[in-house]
């Protein structure tokens, strides 16, 4: 048993003990009233009870997202080629440069070694002559995609609006009762009576509307891609006004004799770029609906004394057995902004279920007729085991311990 539970029975037992020994004849505690007009007591009250500190919180593993084998954008991006002054063939997506027969070869004139014919273009618009002043040939390596590091929204993850307003109807029966002077029962003239009352009593808690837990977690998807730029000239770096290159065009390495000359181009590019490009945003969202209504019966020890004519102050420990019955939806959103589309699917549990546990409530109360009576009450209440309920991979749980206030009329009879 939770230390909390054996603290509880320990108090209840200390307060029927005190009762007890209280009820015995002393010397100083005056007569026992057992027996009196006023030891069959009757009453009834019915009255408004609104709580506050209950919550809903909501546990389960951390959402994903599928990254599809896609490599993650974080950390250094580097460049298929990273050294623009190798001497090494180079595969474009829309081309390739590569040395050629002679590009290496020191026999030929200092102005056509690192040249090559052994390059081949597949679009026309990877072309740009610019007057011949700097013409370039552009060429693109597409690394497809990444995936940027997860970003979690969890500001709807507890919810704690649970219904918290409902009624209460209690019934009353005299035990006992004990005046500090003999042979009366007159709580006034003789300086108050202690009474001593079985108290039974039903709450009901609808249901007021639904709870609602949300989280998320979305991750940005990035397009990578390489461009590689090369200069169409031979000869000085300066360039000129050359004719234009009739692209596409696709050379070969060439042969001793053979006739694979053609336009000579850098074997090496003159400059190379790493590119990102947002692609969209991907997002994996879970909504966990809850509906609850409670009954709680209510069991215990009414111990009442009068200050005056028509008031009354009390304190009642109770225990309670509170009925809790749960509807959950889980509902999980898979979305992909890249190409509109969304995907959802949605988990339910209905439970019901009983929880013991123990009630504390102190008050006051006004006659304001002779039978009729209105009051006010504050209490707390804390229950054995928290409700719960599993709903998909998540745990639904429900922290129904806390305070609450009651305005109430009765009548006695």
């Amino acid at each position: 048993m939770k230390t909390k539970h054996i603290n509880i029975l320990a108090a209840l037992l200390m307060t029927s003990a005190w009762a007890g020994i209280a009820a015995e004849p002393a010397a100083n505690a005056g007569a026992d009233r057992e027996n009196d007009d006023t030891a069959d007591a009757w009453r009834v009250q019915v009255g408004w009870v609104h709580q506050w500190g209950r919550g809903m919180k909501v546990s389960g593993p951390p959402l994903m997202i599928d990254a599809g084998g896609r490599r993650a954008a974080s950390g250094s991006l580097k460049l298929k080629y990273a050294d623009n002054d190798a001497l090494i063939p180079r595969e474009f997506d829309d081309g390739y440069v590569g040395p050629d027969l002679w590009t290496s070869d020191p026999g030929v004139p200092a102005e056509r070694q690192r040249q090559t014919w052994n390059w081949g273009v597949d679009n026309a618009g990877q072309y740009d002559y610019d007057g011949g002043v700097h013409p370039t040939l552009t060429f693109h390596v597409n690394r497809g995609e990444r995936v940027g590091s997860l970003r979690t929204d969890d500001s709807g993850a507890s919810d704690d609006d649970l219904p918290s307003d409902g009624i209460e109807v209690k019934g009353f029966r005299r035990l006992r009762s004990w005046s500090r002077e003999d042979g009366t029962t007159n709580a006034l003239e003789n300086g108050g009576v202690l009474n001593m009352n079985l108290v039974v009593g039903l709450a009901w808690f609808p249901q007021g509307g639904s709870q609602t837990h949300r989280r998320g977690v979305e991750q940005d998807v990035y397009r990578v891609s390489e461009t590689y730029t090369y200069l169409d000239y031979y000869g000085t770096a300066a360039g000129g006004s050359w004719p234009a290159l009739d692209v596409p065009y696709a050379g070969e390495y060439g042969t001793v004799g053979g006739t694979s000359a053609g336009p000579l181009i850098p074997a090496t590019p003159e400059s190379s770029a790493l590119h990102t490009s947002a692609a969209g945003t991907r997002r994996n969202s879970v909504t966990i609906e809850s509906e609850i209504w409670r009954l709680r019966g209510e069991i215990g020890i009414d111990l009442s004394l009068p200050l005056a004519d028509r008031l009354r102050i009390y304190v009642d420990p109770q225990f309670v057995l509170e009925y809790v019955d749960m509807s959950i939806d889980r509902t999980e959103t898979h979305t992909d902004s890249r190409r509109a589309q969304s995907a959802s699917y949605t988990d339910s549990r209905h439970k019901s279920r009983l929880y013991p546990g123990f009630l504390l409530t102190a008050g006051a109360d006004y006659r304001v007729t002779e039978n009729w009576f209105a009051g006010a009450s504050a209490g707390y209440e804390w229950l054995f085991d928290d409700p719960s309920a599993h709903v998909g991979p998540d745990k639904v749980e429900y922290d129904l311990n806390g305070g609450e206030i009651s305005l109430y009329v009765g009548r006695e009879f």
